[in-house]
Parts: C-alpha cells; structure tokens; sequence
C-alpha cells in the first residue's frame, strides 16, 4: 500500500514539474497577451495533475492516433518507481509529515489574521479574508493613509477578487505546496501565480474605471511599504510582486478577447490531453507486475561433515524453490524453500528440511532484504548435522530468469 501511495505521489511530482517548467518558459508570451492570460494559464497545473485519476480505455487509441499522425513511435512518460518496499513506508511517513509541518503553519497564520476580524493594525495591506462568506479587511489606517479615489480603486480590486474566487485558488495552491513542499518549482509556481493574480485584478479594475491609471498607480505605490497578508485565504491589495514591473503592466493592461480566451482554453486542453495520451493506464503496470511476480535470490553456505556447498538459487514470491544432494536415497538431503512478503515489507522464509526422505519440521525466517541468518539441523537420530546460512535478496524487477538450474558444488 506504501509503495502504491508513494509512486502516485511522485508522479504527480514529476507532472507538476513538468507544468511549471511549461509556464517558466511561456510566461513572458503570455504576458505580452495580457495579466489575464497569464493567470489563465494556471489552469493547465491542475489540468495536469487530473489526468492519471480519468478514466482510460482499454487500447489506448489515443497512443495510436497520435503515433500515425507523426508517423513515429508515441513516446510514454516514464514510469515513476517507488524507492524499495523495506523504506517505501519511511519515504511516505517522512513526506507526509513534511507536508503536515507546512498546512500547521498556513493554518497558523491564517488563525492569526482571522482574529483581527475586518479591522487589520495600521500598517497592514487590505485583503479579501476567507472562502465561503469572504470579508474585507481593511487597517485601522485606511482612510488616513488613501485618498476617497484610492479607497474607491482598493475597494474594487478585492471585490474583483471576490467574484472571481480567487482564495479557493490560493487554496489549491497552497494545498499543492504542502504536498510537494521539498519541490522548489512548488513554491515558485505559488508565487508567481498569486503574482499573475494581482496583475490580473489590476486590468481588470482599469477596464471598469477607464482613465483611473494615474490613481489607481499612486495607490499601488502608497502600499507598496504595507505588510502583506500572508495567509492562504487572503486575496491581498499588496504583492510580492516589483512595484516596478506592476506599474509597468497598468500601462499594458487590457482585457482577454474572447478569441484569444478560447484559443487558450484549446491549448490547454491540448497540452493535458497529450499528457493523458502519452501516460501509461496504471491498470496496464498493474497487470504487468501481476503476470512477473517479483524474483528473488537465495545465496547459501551449507556444511555438513567434509561436504561444504555455496549454492544460488533464482525464485519469485511464494513459490516452492528445492536443492537436492546426496549419494544414495538413504543419505541425501533435500531443502525446500518458500519466500513470502509481509506487509511491512520484510521477507518470510520458509525452509523445509529433509534427510533421506524423512521430514526434520520447518523453520521461519523474517528478515529485509539482504540481511542473512543461520540454523542448525540434525546432529541426532543418525541425521549428520548440517550447518546452513542464507541471504535473502529482491531482484530487480525486469530480472529474467537464468535457463539453467543452479546445483552445489563441493
């Protein structure tokens, strides 16, 4: 169960980054067809993120299609493979709490500035506070420190907050940042996406108050020294933006035609319905794993009198594997081995003795991978004592199977 949490959850890594890698290097285009553009194009993060949860068919026609329109080979993502199954449940506990340390302190701050209420201390930037009933706050000096223009330009820009909900999408960002919270490509898409926001907002309040540039600039510039709300429900008036470059985008601003916004949702879409196209059905892995059990290897040091063997033998999970030696019937020994796997990751072997076709019991064995352990048998009733000492080792997962049987050799 670990390891099947911990491959999604790398995988999702590995789609993410691939996205935010996407709009690193299509941000200025975008820029250039608006701040409305650019905010647009966040959609394609969650998009991405969406796809190995849809549902998928059964012979992958898309691979096909694709594969004959460019006349070449459909290149499949490649398969993310969790780290060994004895330290999965270590890697998975270790991301989780990482990711449980960062939603304390969102949720800390976010406490913090829910306790001021609608009135933030002077000095603070107003901000659009919560997600279902959201309010506005606003310091205790908002109306010392803005002008009645200013105040009216501030008060629109969180009401355009408002109707566009931005703080459920800073939640999903900061939902995103938690779960990869040792990805540094996280927390720079968090950024500029909240960045992309506010530019967003801006052309937005400049196309309902058209020659309202000039004010709007010097109220921007009367906050740039405010303390931002750093919560994750908090659409703020204030960015970590540059002053410089948002000033610059007021005299770019403009709205997103309606074409444009159609050509963008189209691209989108077709850059995650590639990314669904190119990955691999996890049912189709899954079966994979299921037709070619995991092998694994047995290495042994057997004595018994003059006799000293180091045989290998090459088996796979829950099959009987024999070893057989002796002169006669009468003096031959014969073990039986079963490897098992737990749910804590950790190997079961069976092994099942046996000295002139007389039983002598069993014995169970729990070790990791790699780890060796000794037993002693017989030494009475005319059974010679044999002294033995295995290591239990996985084998990678496409091992193929030698041809030959592997024998003692003395």
């Amino acid at each position: 169960m670990s390891e099947l949490l911990l491959s999604s959850l790398l995988r999702q890594a590995l789609l993410l980054s691939a996205a935010v890698l996407l709009l690193w290097a299509l941000h200025r285009p975008l820029l250039r067809l608006g701040a409305s553009a650019a905010y647009a194009s966040w959609l394609l993060l969650p998009l991405l993120l969406l796809t190995p949860a849809l549902p998928r068919p059964g012979r992958e026609p898309l691979q096909r299609a694709l594969q004959a329109a460019t006349n070449a080979d459909m290149t499949e993502l490649p398969a993310v493979v969790a780290p060994a199954t004895d330290h999965a449940a270590l890697w998975l506990v270790l991301w989780l709490a990482g990711a449980a340390v960062v939603v304390a302190v969102q949720a800390r701050r976010q406490w913090q500035l829910g306790r001021f209420g609608e009135r933030l201390p002077a000095g603070r930037s107003p901000a659009l506070v919560g997600l279902l009933r959201p309010h506005v706050a606003l310091p205790a000096d908002f109306e010392q420190r803005f002008s009645a223009a200013e105040r009216e330009l501030i008060l629109a820009h969180e009401q355009v907050h408002r109707e566009r909900g931005d703080n459920l999408w800073n939640l999903l960002a900061c939902a995103l940042t938690a779960l990869h919270w040792w990805n540094p490509l996280a927390w720079w898409a968090a950024r500029r996406m909240q960045a992309d926001q506010e530019l967003a907002c801006d052309a937005a309040v400049l196309a309902r108050y058209p020659g309202s540039r000039p004010t709007y600039t010097q109220a921007l510039m009367t906050a740039h020294h405010l303390m931002p709300a750093r919560a994750p429900l908090a659409s703020r008036w204030g960015s970590s933006h540059p002053l410089v470059e948002r000033i610059t985008m007021l005299n770019r601003s403009r709205t997103l035609p309606r074409r444009r916004a159609a050509a963008l949702a189209l691209a989108l879409l077709g850059v995650a319905g590639l990314a669904y196209a190119a990955q691999t059905p996890p049912q189709a892995a899954s079966a994979t794993q299921a037709a070619q059990p995991q092998k694994v290897e047995i290495r042994l040091n057997v004595t018994s009198g003059a006799f000293k063997a180091a045989p290998r033998l090459i088996t796979a999970l829950g099959e009987r594997s024999s070893l057989q030696w002796g002169g006669t019937a009468a003096q031959s020994w014969r073990l039986d081995f079963t490897v098992t796997r737990g749910d804590d990751g950790k190997l079961q072997v069976l092994t099942q003795p046996s000295y002139g076709g007389k039983a002598l019991g069993e014995h169970k064995g729990v070790l990791a991978s790699g780890e060796s352990f000794g037993q002693r048998i017989g030494g009475s009733d005319g059974v010679p004592a044999l002294q033995m000492t295995r290591v239990v080792t996985l084998l990678p997962a496409d091992f193929k199977m030698p041809s030959h049987e592997s024998k003692p050799r003395s």
